[in-house]
Formats: structure tokens, C-alpha cells, sequence
């Protein structure tokens, strides 16, 4: 009999869900006992090619598109030949109306895109462009589910692009998550503040305004590159005086 500390890599299972989760997470236990998928951070470019309108098929038929971080599921549906309200789907939190009652039944493809784009770039939500044929992108996009055709038609194409440089760590609600370093760690540690001074002017004292709310280490060099050592005083956290034996030009570097 075999015990799982026995077993090859051929013989161990993914564990739940892996199959269906996205690339980039890491399973963990969640609150309120489950598996799930903490996802890594990416920012969806998605662009969604519109059909036209065939006797009023596209009354009242939707897609699927997420807000950032899953926030909000939408139901965007169209209205074609009335503005009667579309109930909100089974699992669903909103509905978003596409008005194309003005043109109805004889919607083109490009009117049904112009009509659509106009919709999502008012959400706040949302930044929509039309390309004028046929052809809305949904930009701005952050760690937002993939969108999907309902029945209304329409292709879709999601461009993801990976966010780097997150640390994994518990938020404010205990539950674990992928967030920016800059987020965390503002300006300090890997992401510390430093400035650079280029010195123009010959000159025996050098007063620079580097404005890191610091007193920061300083190291200078001339104009040929070479090191060269100075009287230090920091006059403020902002502000810092070099006073040298002689006058030259040169670069400060601030950390």
C-alpha cells in the first residue's frame, strides 16, 4: 500500500479546480472553508466585434462583461425594438442597456458598435473606443473575468497583460492577495526614494533641493567620474549643502 508521501509526480493529482484556474494563482483556503484561486494581477484589453441587426434578433440578447476585480458581472444587453427592461439573469448583479431604438430592426453593424461604445464609455466602469466599423475595445481592465457571448452574437478577443512585482500577502479582511510592492511599500524598501544633481556651474559649495523627505546618503563625482569627498550638512530633510576644498562641475547622486 502506498502513502501519499510515497507517491511520484506522475502519480499525484492537481489538486480541485486546477484545471479551470487561471494561470499565475496560487490555491488557498478561504474563510469560509473553501479552495479557491487567488489570481495574480493583469490589466484585459477586450474588443468586441457587433453584429447587425436581423429583424429584431438582437432584442433583448446580452454578453457577459466583468468590471474590474469582478466587482460587478453585467448583463449588456440591446434594445431593438422597445425599451422594455431586461430582467437580470441567474447570477448576474446588473444589466446595461444598448438603446437602438432609433435605428431598430435596420441596425448596422457599425450603428450597433457606435451605440455600444457610447454606453460603456459613460459607465464608469468602463473606457470604450470605436474603430467606426463595427468594432468596440474596452480598455482599462483590471483582474476582470473574461468576457462572453450570451446570445447576442458578438466576437470577443481579450488581450491580457501580466502585472509584475506583486507580493502575495493578507489584506485588511485576513484574506490572502497579489498587490503592487508600490502599494505596500509607498517609498520605501525596494521602491526608496533617490534623486540625481547635475552640478552645471563650477562652484566650491553645492546647495541641492532633492525633496526625499530624508537625510539621505550622498555620493558625487566630477565631471571625469571620479569620487570626489565633501563637507556635509543637511540643512532640512529637503535640503542638503557640499562644501569642497575647490570649485568643479559634476553629478550628486541621492539614496
Amino acid at each position: 500500500m502506498k502513502n501519499h508521501n510515497n507517491l511520484t509526480d506522475s502519480q499525484i493529482h492537481n489538486p480541485k479546480g486546477f484545471s479551470g484556474a487561471r494561470k499565475r494563482t496560487v490555491s488557498s483556503k478561504s474563510q469560509t472553508g473553501g479552495i479557491e484561486w487567488v489570481k495574480a494581477n493583469y490589466s484585459s484589453s477586450v474588443s468586441i466585434s457587433c453584429p447587425a441587426d436581423v429583424g429584431g434578433q438582437l432584442h433583448h440578447s446580452y454578453f457577459c462583461l466583468f468590471s474590474s476585480h469582478d466587482a460587478v458581472k453585467f448583463a449588456v444587453y440591446f434594445q431593438i425594438t422597445n425599451t422594455a427592461v431586461l430582467s437580470t439573469p441567474s447570477g448576474y448583479n446588473q444589466v446595461l442597456a444598448i438603446n437602438l431604438t432609433a435605428s431598430g430592426t435596420a441596425s448596422t453593424a457599425t450603428q450597433v458598435a457606435n451605440a455600444l461604445q457610447t454606453t460603456l464609455n459613460a459607465h464608469a466602469s468602463f473606457t470604450a473606443t470605436d474603430d467606426n466599423a463595427g468594432t468596440v475595445t474596452v480598455t482599462g481592465l483590471t483582474t476582470a473575468s473574461p468576457a462572453v457571448d450570451v446570445d447576442a452574437g458578438v466576437g470577443i478577443v481579450i488581450t491580457d497583460t501580466e502585472i509584475t512585482n506583486e507580493i502575495l500577502h493578507t489584506n485588511a479582511s485576513g484574506d490572502l492577495k497579489f498587490t503592487p510592492f508600490s502599494t505596500i511599500l509607498g517609498d520605501t524598501g525596494v521602491n526608496d526614494k533617490n534623486f540625481v544633481h547635475t552640478q552645471t556651474e563650477s562652484s566650491a559649495t553645492w546647495t541641492v533641493t532633492h525633496n526625499l523627505g530624508k537625510n539621505p546618503s550622498c555620493t558625487v563625482v566630477d565631471s571625469a567620474g571620479t569620487t570626489v569627498f565633501g563637507q556635509v550638512d543637511h540643512l532640512s530633510v529637503n535640503q542638503i549643502r557640499i562644501t569642497f576644498s575647490g570649485g568643479f562641475t559634476g553629478k550628486a547622486y541621492f539614496n
